[in-house]
């Protein structure tokens, strides 16, 4: 495994459980109504699919430009259909509350999202130097 693909790794992986010990102060600290109890699991999916989309566009990287840029392209718009049939699903589903599972999902996306694209940006710009 690539040294990129390990860092990226580790910073998944403390930035899982710096949002996981976030989620418990939540939990601990709001009323009974705002707790969130399928966090864990928005949580895992958040960390999984943002491994998997980096991975494959890191593969994209050897490529031309043209084709990392279709294969970001692509990755985005499927992430993106994905996450909002996820979230759909939450909410039509959870039994958790509507607003809090919609600022946890929010704030993953942001989260996570920056740090694949800041990943990315940085990996790509040491290959085309």
């Amino acid at each position: 495994m690539k040294s990129v693909t390990k860092n990226f790794l580790v910073l998944v992986f403390v930035l899982t459980v710096i949002c996981a010990g976030l989620q418990w102060v939540w939990n601990n600290q709001m009323r009974g109504k705002m707790h969130l109890y399928d966090g864990p699991g928005l949580l895992a999916f958040f960390s999984g699919s943002v491994v998997v989309v980096h991975v494959v566009l890191l593969a994209a990287t050897k490529d031309s430009g043209n084709a990392f840029i279709r294969a970001f392209m692509a990755s985005m718009v499927i992430k993106f259909f994905l996450y909002i049939a996820v979230l759909m699903l939450c909410l039509l589903y959870s039994k958790d509350n509507k607003q809090t599972l919609v600022i946890h999902f929010l704030f993953y996306y942001f989260i996570f999202n920056a740090l694949e694209v800041s990943m990315l940006y940085k990996e790509a710009r040491k290959k085309s130097t």
